[in-house]
Parts: C-alpha cells; structure tokens; sequence
C-alpha cells in the first residue's frame, strides 16, 4: 500500500469515521491514505437537536461498541456541527502531512473520547493547547498582514504575543476566503452517485474500489490488500441537507427575518407568481415558503397557498408591521405561523426555530412510519403500498409480470439463542445492508416483511431473471462468511433460503397472491436443505 493509494471522505462529528480514523491510526496507515474532511449535516445547532436525534446518535455509537470494540468511544451529551473545525483544519492545510494528522486526531478524540463541544471556538483553542500544538498557531500567525497584527495588538496592548492567544474563530477569520480544494471535496462528495451521500467512505486512487460505511477489521484488512473490491454497509452517516425556504416577495422588505432563516436554512427568493409556482410544484425539497403579506394579492395568495398544503409545505406569513388583517389573514388560511417584522430579533428568531424543529419532527415521524427503525429499510406497511402502486403501473401499462422474493434467514432462533438479541439484531441490520447493497437497480424495493423475513419486489422482471437475482442475493450473503455456530445442521455460517415467484398483473388478482407464491416457494426451499432459491 503506496503513499497516498486511498482517498477517505470523514465528517468530525461522525462516529464511524472516528472509528475508522482510530484503527487506520492504529494500523500506522493515515499517512497513506488522504483523509478529506466534509460537513454531512451543516445546519445542525444544540437548539435544534431534539430527542430523536439524541436516540439515532446513541444508536450509533452502540453499533461501533459492536461493530467496533477495540474502539474506545463515549456518547456525547449532542452532536455539534462540524463547520467550525473543519474550517480551522483548513488552516492547518499548508502544514506537513504528520501534523495535520495530529490536529484531526486531537479533534475527534476531543469529541467522541471526551465528550467536548467542536463548535465551540473555546473548546477547538483549547483542543490545540491540550494536544501541545498551540506553536502552529504561532508558525501559521507569522503568515498574517502586518496591518490584522496591529489591529489585534491595539486590542490587547499587555499581550506580546497576539497570536499566541488569538480566540480559534477569530484566528481563521484572518486567514481569508475558505480553502478552494475543500470546497471541491464537498461537491464531489454530495455529487458523486457511487458514494450515496454516505460517510465514511474509502476509495481507491487508481482502480475505483470503493469502501462506504465502518468494516470490521477482516472487511478493512481485505479491502486495503486489494482482494475485495467493494464494501458496504449500514454503519454510516447520512447528508442532512438544510432545509430550504422559499421567500415570496420584496427580499428588501423581508431582510431582518431573512437574516434569521438563513443561519438554518438555504433561502430561495421569487417575485414571479409563475416561477414560484413552479419551484413549489417540482421541487420536492422545498420545506417552507414564506409569503409577504402586503406583497401578493389575493388569488396569488390563495394558489400559492393551495400547491403548499398539496405538497405538504410548511407555511409562514409575514409583514412589515403587525396588524390583526395579515395575522387573520394567516390564521384562517392554516398558516403555521405569522410574523410581523415589528417583533424583536429573539422572538422572530425563537419562532422560526420553533418552525425548524417541528418540521424536523414531522419529517422524522414521516420516516418512522415508513421504514423499519432496525434495519433502516422500507417496513411491510410501505412495502405493501409500493407493490400495489407498482402493481396497478403494471395493468395501466396493459401488459408486464411482476415478480418476489421472500427472504428468510435460516435457523434465526439458533442464532439468537447462542449469540443473545442484541447480536441478534445487529446481523438482522447485517442482512439487510448486504441485500439492499446486492438489489442493485431495485434496492429501494427491499423491505423487511416481519421477524427474520425480508421481501424484494421486482416490477417487469421474469422468472428467470428474477431467479439469477435471488442466487445473486444468497450468494452474497453467503460469501460475507457471518458466524452462526448454533446451526443444527453443522453450518458455521448465516445462510438465506429464498423463494421465487412470477405473475402477470391482471385486476384479477393482487399482490398479496404473488406473495402467498413466493411463500410456498421458500416453504420447498427450507424443506430442499435450506441455503438455496426455489421458484
């Protein structure tokens, strides 16, 4: 393994890539592989981190305590936005390679080890001190204008040394504009297919193999000797983009409070009724459009309004002076919420974040009712809605067979009973990443059906093809080589058993029959010795 061969995509306030990090530096390989800092969750803020927040994040460090134990991780009291360390690492980008391995090593440990605030510039000076490398502020200060020195040493006549003791945040402010090749990782990371918006991820320089999610050791040690290719897992952060707001009317007029919904969203901003419309109607991230009162006029009013309960568009009106016309205005057409630009910054603020947080919580609940909380894959009830969404596509369409496979790892109870739930659970989490990594073009058609059952649904796929995919999905999950040593046929490993069915999709008939097939299929299949695809 050459000098530079691996490219590594991290967040700081990720804890997979500080597990990752953490063992690469305990293998002596960071200085081999170019670890490229980005931000997977920039709008995050203690006031926004709610209480399903604090549960996903100890989920996680639950699944490295499994994933990785040799890793020494605690969970933090929340997860701090990353911005602000990583543009102080972006300070550090001229320093040798060794020394901006030691800065990031003191910045994820201060996190993940002893539970420090990152976005705290106290915290990131402190950090410095602690590890013994206040001296690269110093070497890095010698850089700055004569005129910034003056101007700090005007502010502080006793200190001698201005940059010593310059606060972090003020300390980068100086250095300028942010580092351009930062800005191409962060792109290149929320724009390139193959990584999913997934952290952390290795990939090759050269030939493209490609890592996504935390391995354990034996994954990490093949994929870096070159004899597996690719590897993936659940163990991930995912993008968390911020929130977009849609204002409509004068930006000038709305300046103080958009001000304020910038700091937590991206602003978006149309004067055109039609252009408007528009965004609202294909843009299907928008998360709230703000409508100036004295702007619009009835029937824009009332269009705009309409296509946002349609879309399910958080609603907020706003005027440039409080008045019972524009609140009622507001109230009687189920806006979320009204404000008037003649209230303090605190209060405008405290609303608008107020907004944030129950968007977010609708959006999480949303999710919830959707996917399965284990596995982070699509439940019965959401795969029940897709096949017969896709099952009446099929009919309009005229002609088309669908097919299924119902999936069932084999002695899951003997698994359970030597192993314990909790390990239990996490090859359940198992199965799930390496199918829906294995589904390729249908991976988002994967759900988990009930127990240790998982389902696929392959709308226009025959039998034929339907079949080399279920071999396809045993085959993986029989290669990843999971112990199970409480097997009573003598298998050491975990195994799937699949069955196979095909139907055309007539009114006649439902999806439900095309299950009750497949059904009968994994019945021959676990009768035939199990670890096999019965159609």
């Amino acid at each position: 393994m050459g000098p530079g061969e691996f490219i590594a995509y991290g967040d700081l306030n990720c804890p997979f890539c500080f597990a990752l990090h953490e063992r690469l530096l305990t293998w002596d390989l960071l200085d081999r592989i170019e670890w490229r800092l980005i931000v997977h969750a920039p709008e995050l803020s203690p006031s926004k981190f709610s209480m399903e927040d604090q549960s996903l994040l100890a989920n996680e460090v639950f699944s490295i305590h499994h994933r990785a134990p040799d890793v020494p991780v605690n969970l933090p009291r929340t997860r701090p936005g990353s911005e602000m360390a990583t543009r102080l690492m972006q300070a550090f980008d001229g320093l040798s390679t060794e020394r901006q391995t030691a800065v990031r090593v003191a910045l994820y440990r201060a996190l993940w080890v002893d539970g420090e605030d990152i976005a705290d510039a106290a915290t990131l000076q402190g950090v410095i001190d602690k590890a013994g490398l206040s001296d690269i502020l110093k070497e890095l200060g010698t850089d700055t204008s004569e005129s910034q020195a003056k101007n700090h040493s005007a502010r502080n006549e006793s200190n001698k040394d201005p940059i010593a003791n310059l606060p972090v945040w003020q300390f980068w402010q100086m250095l300028g504009p942010r580092a351009v090749k930062f800005e191409e990782w962060q792109k290149e990371w929320e724009t390139n297919g193959q990584f999913d918006r997934r952290i952390p991820i290795i990939k090759h320089r050269s030939n493209g193999n490609l890592l996504l999610g935390l391995p354990t050791e034996e994954g990490l040690y093949h994929f870096l000797s070159g004899s597996r290719s690719f590897y993936t897992n659940d163990d991930v952060c995912v993008f968390q983009p911020r929130p977009i707001t849609l204002v409509f009317g004068s930006v000038e007029n709305l300046w103080p409070l958009v001000k304020i919904i910038r700091n937590s969203c991206e602003v978006l901003h149309f004067s055109d009724t039609a252009q408007c419309r528009e965004i609202l109607t294909e843009k299907e991230s928008v998360d709230f459009l703000l409508i100036e009162h004295e702007f619009v006029t009835e029937s824009d009013f009332t269009l705009l309004s309409d296509i946002a309960v349609s879309q399910g568009i958080t609603r907020i009106v706003a005027s440039k002076k409080g008045s019972d016309e524009a609140e009622m205005r507001a109230l009687q057409t189920g806006a979320a919420e009204y404000l008037p630009l003649d209230r303090s910054v605190g209060v405008l603020t405290a609303r608008f974040d107020k907004l944030v947080a129950e968007r977010r919580k609708t959006i999480s609940m949303e999710q919830h009712a959707k996917f399965d909380g284990l596995t982070q894959i699509a439940n019965r009830r959401e795969f029940q809605a897709r096949a017969e969404q896709e099952w009446r596509r099929l009919i309009e369409k005229g002609s088309g067979c669908c097919s299924l496979l119902l999936i069932d790892i084999d002695f899951f109870k003997a698994y359970n009973d030597t192993y314990g739930h909790l390990a239990g659970d996490a090859c359940l989490k198992r199965v799930a990443s390496i199918l829906r990594s294995n589904a390729e073009e249908y991976e988002d058609l994967v759900a988990r059906y009930g127990g240790e059952e998982f389902v696929l649904l392959l709308p226009d796929t025959d039998l034929e093809a339907a079949q080399a995919i279920g071999e396809r999905l045993r085959r993986a999950i029989d290669d990843e080589q999971l112990e199970h040593a409480g097997t009573p046929d003598g298998a050491t490993r975990v195994t799937v058993s699949i069955g196979a069915a095909t139907a055309a999709a007539t009114a006649e008939a439902t999806p439900g029959d095309l299950v009750r097939m497949a059904d009968e299929c994994l019945y021959r299949a676990k009768s035939a010795g199990r670890n096999c695809v019965v159609s």
